[in-house]
């Protein structure tokens, strides 16, 4: 067998072994971010058990209750426990969506992982490391270290390569259903702006929250890309902190922020105009990212030329 043979083998079991790590390390994240949304709900649910009890006190009678229904103070505050009830019961309904989304990712990637068998693929590993040693020691001996060290830069490139395009892939599917999302926002605030500003009636008014509750669909979609987006965007800064610092702050939890006071018809108006103004923002973050790591990935792949034409060097192989 010849020692490309050998590499091409090495590199194969190599990649493989580097996903099985990848899985290890998704299902990793995975269990924590399961964690902190089960949290998250949890808060929620005991946010609404403290509404509940307010509004079944002001529902109680008492002197001092008495007295803001004559005012009309305990009307006002009942509608504003109201409304932030509702405003929870939307976070949570995204929380337990995203709950969903991410249990069912855990699920595959331990299925993946299932499927795996790590100590066959590291055997096969030593195996071909072995033969590529006795290859040396006949062959080249005294380029043995440096053709080594070639080799594992090699190795390390294609697998940063691979996660690049991963991770790039995962990009371009974020901006698509962000883009989507912002033109059914862009439909919303037009029927928004037609019932707030223009008297549209029942139909504009049905209309707008049919747009809203589809918005709020686009939104639970639109994080849960970001979300899987910026997990393999961890991977590629594990692999490359010296070249490639990426801030993922931005990315995800921005639903919240469309579902804040959500509920009055200005507030609707100027809520939805703000979400597309953040959207749009987020947007062109994960585009500048993409921008990054595709410049990321040419220097991998110029690297990656220069790296074989140095080991060809070395064995002679001027191909």
């Amino acid at each position: 067998m010849t020692w490309n043979q050998l590499h091409k083998e090495q590199e194969e079991v190599f990649i493989q072994l580097k996903r099985i790590e990848k899985l290890n390390k998704q299902k990793e994240n995975l269990t924590e971010q399961l964690t902190h949304i089960k949290r998250e709900i949890d808060n929620y649910n005991l946010e609404l058990k403290e509404i509940r009890k307010k509004l079944q006190h002001l529902d109680s009678f008492s002197f001092i209750n008495l007295i803001q229904s004559w005012t009309g103070k305990q009307e006002e505050l009942r509608a504003q426990k109201i409304d932030k009830a509702a405003i929870l019961e939307l976070k949570m309904n995204e929380a337990e969506k995203m709950k969903e989304d991410l249990t069912n990712d855990l699920v595959l990637t331990t299925s993946e992982l299932q499927k795996s068998d790590q100590q066959k693929l590291n055997n096969k590993l030593e195996l071909l490391i072995a033969k590529k040693q006795i290859w040396l020691k006949e062959f080249e001996p005294d380029k043995a270290l440096k053709l080594q060290q070639l080799e594992e830069e090699e190795l390390n490139c294609s697998k940063l390569k691979i996660e690049i395009e991963e991770a790039r892939a995962t990009g371009k599917d974020a901006i698509r259903i962000l883009s989507s999302t912002l033109k059914v926002l862009d439909s919303a605030s037009n029927y928004s702006t037609w019932d707030t500003f223009l008297g549209g009636g029942l139909l504009a008014t049905h209309l707008k929250h049919e747009k809203i509750d589809e918005s709020k669909n686009k939104m639970h979609q639109a994080q849960i890309a970001l979300q899987r987006f910026k997990n393999e965007l961890l991977d590629i800064q594990e692999m490359s902190t010296r070249h490639l610092t990426i801030n993922t702050d931005g990315f995800v939890k921005f639903a919240d922020y469309f579902f804040d006071d959500i509920f009055s018809a200005w507030s609707t108006h100027t809520k939805i105009t703000s979400s597309k103004e953040h959207i749009s923002r987020v947007l062109s973050d994960v585009r500048n990212t993409i921008l990054k790591i595709e410049q990321k990935l040419q220097l991998v792949e110029q690297k990656q030329i220069e790296l074989i034409k140095q080991k060809n060097s070395i064995l002679m192989l001027n191909k």
